[in-house]
């Protein structure tokens, strides 16, 4: 059943949605990525096994920017998966998608890359 509503979930993300355009995070890829860095706390376990990887999370953003349904769409590791949904569930509201003028609740992804030095 898990694995049923995970595909579903991650199919919604690639169907054409309603809205005129897509949410996004405030300040654009550049905040996004500054935001990712600043906050990813590489969990000791893993780096410990040298696990390496990009989650994939994926979320609706509501009319009001806040986060909703927040989902590992791409499994690496628990521990990374778990730190992944930490710094989703603490970003800032999104800027929300739109369908003529009025704020659409929409599907979107983010990819959290894992990277040992």
């Amino acid at each position: 059943m898990k694995r049923i509503l995970s595909a579903l979930f991650i199919l919604s993300l690639f169907l054409p949605g309603f809205a005129d355009d897509k949410p996004s995070f405030p300040g654009g890829e550049k905040a996004l990525n500054e935001y990712l860095q600043k906050n990813i706390r590489y969990p000791e376990a893993a780096k410990e096994n040298g696990v390496e990887g990009i989650v994939a999370v994926g979320f609706i953003v509501m009319p009001d920017g806040s986060l909703q349904q927040v989902k590992v769409i791409k499994f690496i590791d628990p521990d990374l998966e778990q730190e992944a949904i930490r710094v989703v569930v603490g970003m800032p509201a999104w800027i929300p998608a739109e369908q003529d003028g009025v704020a659409v609740e929409a599907p979107a992804k983010v990819d959290i890359p894992f990277i040992l030095e």
